[in-house]
């Protein structure tokens, strides 16, 4: 994406844990919850028609779409790529901080 665009782009992670540090948590997630809040959630289904329903005075609504594909997990990137990995890590938290060069 970042050669698409011709310019770079940084790519921070928050650590694992570390989501009170997301702004979306303390905008979205309390309007979710209360909309859960005193209900039985029997299926997914469910859920997101509570979910859809969410909105607030200030403008947010939620919309909400039910994933059907199944991820595989443990996919680990091939060697090769990973020694000519297009990325600049960061000295410091690498691992969650690094720029994709345009």
């Amino acid at each position: 994406m970042a050669q698409l665009l011709g310019i770079p782009i940084r790519v921070a992670h928050l650590p694992p844990y570390c989501s009170k540090y997301n702004p979306i948590d303390h905008r979205l997630f309390c309007h979710l919850t209360q909309a859960i809040s005193g209900r039985l959630v029997e299926s997914l289904s469910w859920m997101q028609l509570l979910f859809s329903k969410v909105s607030t005075r200030t403008g947010l609504r939620v919309i909400c779409e039910l994933a059907r594909k199944t991820y595989q997990t443990g996919i680990k990137a091939a060697a090769e790529f990973r020694q000519n990995e297009p990325t600049e890590r960061d000295e410091t938290l690498g691992k969650f901080n690094y720029v994709l060069p345009a």
